[in-house]
């Protein structure tokens, strides 16, 4: 087995969320870095550009401004929940539309929910 470092990581991973062709890391200070098949925006980077190296994604206008606190993967889009409770999606649009709907029954029972829309085709 051959093991591969990952470039520039400030501190160990906490959590790891796969989808069909894509992977996303969450490590202990609240930054998350995806890699893989880029196709339909799953990866978070506004492009649908494939990565074989970690990226760091950028949540907020400012470096640092947001901290993620989990991850979910599907087979087509991302999810990250913040440490606000703001939840930030990426990837294809029908995946989502599904935890939209979702969301919106957890809102009715009072439940604090914000969403982001990082890419959405």
């Amino acid at each position: 087995m051959n093991t591969v470092t990952l470039p520039n990581l400030s501190t160990k991973i906490c959590s790891i969320a796969a989808g069909e062709a894509h992977t996303l890391i969450l490590t202990g200070d609240g930054r998350v870095y995806s890699w893989g098949r880029g196709i339909l925006g799953r990866l978070g980077g506004g492009s649908e550009h494939d990565h074989h190296l970690p990226v760091q994604l950028r949540f907020g206008s400012e470096e640092g401004s947001v901290r993620i606190v989990g991850i979910a993967a599907g087979a087509y889009h991302s999810l990250a929940l913040a440490d606000d409770g703001f939840v930030w999606c990426w990837g294809y649009n029908i995946c989502i539309l599904n935890i939209l709907s979702l969301l919106s029954k957890l809102a009715k029972l009072n439940y604090k929910i914000s969403l982001y829309i990082c890419y959405f085709l």
